[in-house]
């Protein structure tokens, strides 16, 4: 196999050609196309943009070496920027409400699309049309989470079906021939069009038709929109906006230059963009071996089939055990030269990241309403004054009583996929598969590969059967803060086991830990943590009392960088907090207070029950804690790595390892988490699941393996 699937490919030259792949391909453009960037609003462009595009740059980065790639790269940047002088394709929407929908709005109601004026006080546009509406989750009308101006809770006028508000759609078509426009509304619309500044009698109530010459027309269309069910459809003789029958549309009156130089531009960018993307997956299908990619092509075809939703949107028996069966994997004829972390996503993390795709893909192009109240309805809405009102800094709240970082993450997924919560779906399954790639490095480590692939699978199994499932895409902070210290682990133990760790790659663990904290702050002791992987994986914690046998072997970078970053992150909080308040306070604003159990006037055995009851929570998945048969991983882990720190004859487990989970499960013993039970159980997953296959890895081989290598 070529060096694309090298774990240590890549470099600085190829990490910038990817970022500036991946940037030239989200980037909005002007010139609309199924391959024209944010917002990833289609189906196929937000798997390939969204999904396939990051996994290849990770994957496959050797194909950015080659200068046809980076040709393709330039030309794709020079052709988006030639473009931007362009009149935007599509038609300008907007919103009107007959009272202001947000508090500390200035003008009209923003969407989530950054081709519109997204930055504006006020936007003339709320958002583009490039695409038809046929139902009234596919209008751009995420805004109705927001709450009242009065920061209450929403009432039933506040939102669909009880809302009423005005839409007008405006802008140019284009007609090369005579042709028939048509528009389409919902039952609960009424709709006016207008020509050129002449209106038109509609021939139906949800339906208005002209006969156009050549030539350019003004069209304007005003709907008042009730209940929900709504549709808004332009067809041009028969086609669909957005479609390559529809006639050329335009926000503004493209010039006779601009008319003659649009067409070919947005051919050759969308030609561009396919080349890119196409090329870059069959150098990896040419490149890889056949073997383990036929495996996971295979297994993934098979999991998006089973988990593709269903009427009522349930997974069947079939699609749960579909994702144990990935076992299977283990039965693969890997070559001990292939067996690293990257052959493990491919026999593993395709087939879920696949079904993960075809279960959720309903929600690409469509946006969802939140319980009003609830955390993942206030990120959202503190996602809102972020990126739409301008309070970078403050957040939405001078201090942050609910999680600090997920609000930023909600916001930034939101510029890349519009009103939809698609990106944060894949997010919560990236990060999901971070801890199961995790607990293949750890097991792999010591046991070797196939172990390595059978405890991923065995934290991807309990992820399916416990609350975690139900957590993934939801907009709670807790996956995406485990994910991240787990992608911060990762990046310290596999560039461990290559040798020491290099100061930029400490630093940028620390920096993933930090952002793990930022995300939900009870992970604190977890992304400190992380250091414990300056040590290598191949240390068991056989005799780890005795400092001489793995105080040696620890990269002193990687303590450094992980400390230094998390640091700066507890120090520019707590200035943060400050600036806003005049207290120097970590804790002040947040609800430590709340929820800490360490309270003045209990008793040390009041205190020492209630973190009993708090740990039992979080190793049990469960509120009040009981025993459930997926938390096994869990409850076995912590029991595994207390008995292999008391010295159990011949049980092996990695020293880092059973430190990271033990200071992991440490939060449990200072603060309880309340509400959505099994929650604060998904940042053990990975480890637990590690441990526990370590413990039956010793059981099945014995005393085959005695001996306590050290290959560092």
């Amino acid at each position: 196999m070529a060096s694309a699937s090298s774990p240590a490919s890549g470099g600085w030259a190829t990490g910038a050609w990817g970022l500036a792949a991946v940037a030239a391909l989200a980037w909005p453009g002007h010139l609309a196309g199924p391959l024209d960037g944010a917002p990833l609003d289609r189906v196929v462009e937000a798997i390939l943009v969204g999904l396939a595009v990051p996994v290849l740059w990770w994957l496959h980065p050797s194909f950015l070496r080659h200068r046809i790639s980076r040709a393709l790269i330039a030309s794709l940047i020079l052709a988006k920027v030639a473009a931007l002088p362009l009149a935007q394709d599509g038609w300008c929407v907007q919103f009107d409400t007959p009272r202001p929908l947000v508090a500390d709005a200035t003008g009209r109601v923003h969407t989530w699309d950054v081709r519109a004026d997204w930055l504006s006080d006020d936007p003339r546009c709320s958002a583009i049309m490039t695409r038809p509406y046929r139902e009234y989750r596919e209008f751009p009308a995420w805004f109705f989470n927001m709450p009242p101006t009065d920061a209450n809770l929403p009432q039933l006028e506040d939102r669909p079906p009880f809302a009423e508000f005005d839409m007008t759609v405006s802008g140019y078509l284009h007609a090369d021939d005579r042709g028939e426009l048509i528009v389409e509304s919902g039952d609960t619309m009424t709709t006016g069009l207008v020509i050129d500044g002449s209106s038109v009698a509609p021939v139906s109530p949800s339906r208005s038709q002209v006969v156009l010459e050549p030539g350019r027309h003004f069209v304007q269309i005003k709907s008042h929109l009730t209940n929900s069910r709504w549709s808004f459809v332009p067809l041009w003789n028969g086609s669909p906006i957005g479609s390559s029958g529809f006639a050329s549309a335009t926000v503004t009156a493209p010039s006779a230059v601009d008319a003659r130089l649009r067409g070919l531009l947005a051919l050759l960018t969308q030609w561009i963009a396919g080349a890119l993307i196409v090329g870059w997956l069959a150098s990896l299908v040419w490149c890889w071996d056949r073997a383990t990619l036929a495996f996971g092509i295979g297994a993934a075809a098979l999991l998006a089939w089973l988990g593709s939703p269903n009427a009522d949107f349930k997974l069947t028996p079939w699609a749960i055990g579909a994702v144990t069966a990935l076992g299977a994997a283990i039965l693969v004829n890997v070559a001990e030269r292939l067996q690293h972390l990257r052959t493990a996503f491919v026999l593993i993390g395709l087939p879920w990241l696949a079904f993960v795709t075809a279960v959720q893909i309903h929600h690409v192009g469509r946006f969802s309403l939140y319980a009003a109240g609830d955390d993942m309805w206030m990120f959202q809405r503190f996602a809102y004054r972020i990126y739409l009102q301008g309070y970078w800094l403050q957040g939405g709240e001078p201090t942050f009583w609910f999680q600090p970082f997920y609000r930023w993450i909600a916001g930034a997924w939101h510029l890349l996929y519009g009103d939809s919560s698609m990106g944060e779906f894949w997010w919560d399954a990236a990060g999901v598969l971070a801890s199961a790639l995790f607990a293949h490095l750890a097991v792999a480590a010591v046991f070797g590969f196939r172990w390595g692939l059978a405890s991923a699978v065995l934290a991807l199994t309990i992820v399916m059967h416990s609350p975690t499932w139900t957590f993934i895409g939801l907009g709670l902070s807790d996956m995406a803060s485990a994910g991240s210290i787990y992608m911060s682990a990762l990046l310290l133990a596999s560039a461990r086991q290559r040798g020491d760790v290099r100061i930029t790659a400490a630093l940028a663990a620390g920096l993933l830990g930090a952002i793990g904290f930022y995300t939900r702050l009870n992970n604190l002791p977890m992304a400190l943590a992380v250091c414990a992987f300056a040590i290598p994986m191949t240390i068991t914690t056989a005799g780890w009392w005795r400092v001489t046998r793995w105080w040696p072997h620890i990269s002193w970078n990687a303590v450094t960088g992980v400390i230094v970053m998390i640091a700066l992150a507890v120090l520019l909080f707590t200035l943060r907090t400050y600036h806003y308040t005049g207290v120097f306070s970590f804790f002040h604003g947040t609800t430590w207070g709340n929820h800490a159990l360490w309270q003045a006037g209990h008793s040390a055995a009041q205190n020492l029950q209630a973190m009993l009851s708090s740990l039992m929570m979080v190793l049990t998945f469960n509120d009040p804690p009981r025993f459930s048969w997926y938390a096994l991983p869990l409850l076995a882990g912590f029991a595994v790595a207390i008995a292999a720190l008391m010295g159990v004859p011949r049980l092996q487990v990695p020293l880092p390892l059973a430190l990271f989970f033990l200071v992991a499960c440490s939060g449990a013993l200072a603060a309880r988490g309340v509400a959505y039970a099994g929650r604060f159980s998904v940042h053990l997953l990975g480890v637990g699941c590690a441990l526990t296959m370590c413990a039956v890895a010793s059981i099945v081989r014995g005393s085959s393996r005695s001996s306590d290598p050290v290959r560092d």
